[in-house]
């Protein structure tokens, strides 16, 4: 039990796994396997299957690996490899099961006023869950009791980190706030993405807007952490599940999300003003709740003299065309072509040009 005792489960837990592939994942079982694991599935397979099939499978393996005999016995294999799983390759099973049930029909990105609902609607696709329908090998993988157990444990590890995701949703939006007044820059953009789901949240009008977000979210049935340590099956091994689930291919990180590491990026920020350079600081971050990415460009006075000259020579442009066409020659179409190809001075920069006229304004508040 001590492997828990540290920050390993958590880890483990906010970071997405349901990419785990459970029918290429029994494949690679069995035919990759040390020869202790493969004489169990071979037992299985023999077992369910019968003499024939076992024969013809002991025949043409290594033929079915090097690909120079079709393998049209996918559902034999995967189904006696099926009754080889362990511990930690049931749970990634019954694990990952549940949050494909949960993705399904899922919204890829929400706003912050629909945060409520979203995880009302988890929570209640957590309770519809059913291992038995959405495995399709369960009756190979579990026996017994053991469908029930492990699918009751799972619904516990997500209600838990649901439950714990929503309420330090809260601690986050105070930070968001502060990252967008301190940093106060419209060439400042930003993703956030909640740990375990990976929905994305639109945060860029935080500042903007008062959000009601529940403080605590209430279970029907309660869950705290001593449930998710005391569960018999919670004696897996983390490094085992993490393994199976490839879930160590995570983000780099640079830094948790704090108010002193927002200072450090307005410092940075300040820094490149002062050095008369342009420049882009690039960060992503573990907040309470999620991963925050955060971009930020710099502009050099160049760059910025630049914008201003290219809209001052549009403006005057368009002006002498407008004299032209309006009051000289009447010729509306001669405006609309000029004014089309005029266009090309400022569509490249449009948004620089935007964001830019945002800071001037910003600074004069």
């Amino acid at each position: 039990m001590k492997e828990f005792i540290n920050k390993g489960f958590n880890e483990l837990f906010l970071n997405e796994i349901s990419k785990f592939d459970s029918r290429k994942y029994a494949y690679d079982i069995f035919f990759n396997s040390e020869w202790d694991r493969f004489w169990e599935i071979a037992k299985h397979y023999d077992r369910l299957h019968g003499r024939g099939a076992y024969d013809y499978m002991m025949k043409t393996k290594y033929s079915w690996k090097n690909g120079t005999v079709g393998c049209n016995s996918g559902y034999n294999i995967i189904s006696s490899t099926a009754c080889t799983y362990s511990v930690e390759e049931k749970f990634v099973e019954a694990y990952t099961q549940l949050s494909t049930h949960i993705k399904s029909g899922f919204p890829k990105r929400i706003q912050l006023k629909e945060v409520n609902r979203t995880f009302e609607q988890i929570i209640e696709k957590i309770g519809s869950f059913n291992l038995e329908k959405t495995s399709y090998y369960s009756k190979y993988i579990y026996n017994g009791s053991e469908l029930e157990e492990y699918q009751s444990y799972v619904q516990t590890v997500f209600n838990f980190y649901t439950k714990t995701i929503f309420e330090n949703l809260n601690r986050d939006i105070e930070l968001f706030v502060k990252v967008y007044d301190d940093i106060n820059t419209a060439f400042l953009t930003t993703s956030f993405n909640t740990y375990l789901y990976n929905i994305e949240i639109g945060i860029h009008n935080v500042v903007n807007k008062k959000f009601e977000i529940k403080k605590v979210f209430e279970l029907v049935h309660p869950v705290s952490y001593e449930n998710l340590l005391n569960n018999k099956i919670a004696t897996f091994s983390l490094e085992r599940v993490s393994q199976i689930a490839k879930a160590n291919d995570t983000t780099k990180i640079d830094a948790f999300l704090t108010e002193v590491e927002i200072e450090k990026i307005v410092s940075r920020k300040k820094e490149l003003e002062s050095s008369k350079n342009k420049g882009t600081i690039t960060m992503t971050l573990k907040t309470n709740s999620g991963i925050l990415k955060i971009n930020l460009r710099i502009l050099s006075p160049n760059e910025k003299a630049v914008l201003v000259s290219r809209v001052l020579v549009f403006i005057a442009a368009v002006s002498v065309l407008a004299n032209y066409c309006f009051v000289k020659t009447s010729s509306f179409f001669i405006f609309a072509g000029g004014l089309f190809v005029l266009s090309f001075l400022v569509t490249p920069i449009y948004m620089d040009i935007i964001n830019f006229t945002k800071d001037i304004f910003k600074s004069k508040k």
